[in-house]
């Protein structure tokens, strides 16, 4: 085995054009893959740690009757004992910190014009903790005070629909939860952005205790729990529903079970990324299937005087198989290479993605490094170069001897 290696290795070399010409096919084709992959593979962590940031969490504990029946009015199947279950959370590996929230509709006037908003009312002491920070356009955040008052912020969309600006008062009207029609001052203090249109035109956020006093309730919607990595989130969650299990009723969901838009793009660049494999791979099996099939035809000759030597027809065959290996072992290492040096580069250039669809703010280019991905690139094209080397190994170990020797 070790004199086919060895032979094999040699006979790379002996046209060093051709040998040349099917590398650059290979590199071209991991480099490829890798920058493909790793950009990807940046746009999926960008966008799960952004989701998670933006105020999803990594966890979301419910009543469990959220998810069973919906409610006939706000809060009916809101969380009543949210602070002795975040007090519990608390003091759980890996929990951060945990924040209140509630969601709700209603109207808003100005006194002349009125239109729709979605709330979320919040603790601002506990969502800076998590690190849920909004992004203010205009004025200040919400007050840590223990008394903020009728403070709130505007989604940009809706201050523009509102005319309203930092200083300006509003009145916010909404179905209490008993049913009753509810309204209260606030003064507007900030104007944020979300990132999506759409969400600016209606995001309207306030403060727990206003939102409380309007919809006349001491419940909240759900209670949000940020841990310190993401990637602990499978192991918190065990723990969370083992020790939150003597509590009542009480729904625990990932935040990637919530993530909707997370999971349809990560699944949408996944099948991309596929998709530019196959491509890959059949680009590479014809070009090297090619020059394979040329090389043994030019060593016709050669290969009949093996045979007529005495060499195994089984060793002819596993000395082409092992030459396209060989090719496709190096050419994924040089690939590998290629594609770090190159995404080394393009990281340092600062390069900007424009805005994706129904968002308002463009990103960095940046290509991250996966051990798996750089795995499964040089495995892929080994394998490749190794099926493309099948029909001519299979071809050379069938020659008859007098036909080979008698080859031109």
């Amino acid at each position: 085995m070790k004199t086919l290696l060895v032979l094999a290795f040699r006979n790379l070399f002996r046209n060093r054009r051709r040998t040349l010409m099917t590398l650059l096919v290979v590199v071209g084709g991991v480099t490829a893959l890798l920058l493909a992959g790793g950009f990807f593979s940046f746009l999926f962590w960008g966008l799960r740690e952004m989701t998670i940031r933006s105020g999803l969490g990594h966890i979301q504990i419910y009543n469990a009757e959220y998810f069973q029946r919906d409610e006939t009015r706000v809060l009916a199947n809101g969380l009543e004992n949210y602070r002795d279950l975040a007090a519990v959370a608390a003091r759980t590996p890996h929990v951060l910190g945990t924040a209140p929230r509630i969601e709700f509709y209603g109207m808003i006037s100005n006194g002349m014009k009125s239109g729709t908003f979605m709330a979320t009312a919040v603790d601002p002491v506990a969502e800076k903790r998590m690190g849920f920070e909004p992004r203010i356009l205009r004025g200040r955040k919400l007050s840590e005070g223990q008394t903020p008052g009728n403070e709130a912020l505007l989604g940009s969309g809706l201050a523009h629909s509102m005319g309203a600006e930092p200083g300006t008062g509003l009145t916010v009207l909404a179905i209490t939860a008993d049913g009753a029609l509810n309204g209260i001052d606030i003064d507007v203090v900030g104007i944020m952005t979300t990132g999506f249109k759409e969400m600016d035109d209606r995001a309207l956020q306030l403060t727990l205790p206003a939102a409380q006093h309007l919809l006349q309730s001491g419940r909240v919607t759900k209670l949000i729990v940020g841990l310190d990595a993401t990637e602990n989130t499978d192991s918190a969650y065990a723990a969370l529903a083992s020790r939150l299990g003597g509590h009542g009723r009480i729904a625990l969901k990932k935040w990637v079970e919530l993530a909707t838009y997370y999971r349809q793009v990560r699944l949408m660049f996944t099948g991309m990324l596929v998709f530019l494999g196959i491509i890959v791979f059949f680009m590479v099996v014809m070009s090297s299937a090619n020059t394979l099939m040329m090389a043994m035809f030019e060593r016709t000759r050669e290969v009949g005087t093996m045979l007529a030597m005495g060499t195994p027809r089984a060793w002819v065959l596993l000395l082409f198989l092992l030459e396209g290996v060989l090719t496709g072992a190096l050419g994924a290492a040089a690939g590998v290479l290629a594609g770090s040096g190159l995404g080394v580069l393009l990281n340092h250039a600062h390069l900007q993605m424009p805005p994706p669809p129904g968002n308002l703010n463009g990103f960095d280019f940046q290509v991250r490094f996966v051990p798996e991905l750089m795995i499964l690139a040089a495995l892929l094209v080994v394998v490749t170069l190794g099926v493309a080397s099948l029909a001519p190994a299979i071809r050379a170990s069938r020659l008859r001897i007098v036909e080979a020797l008698a080859h031109v």
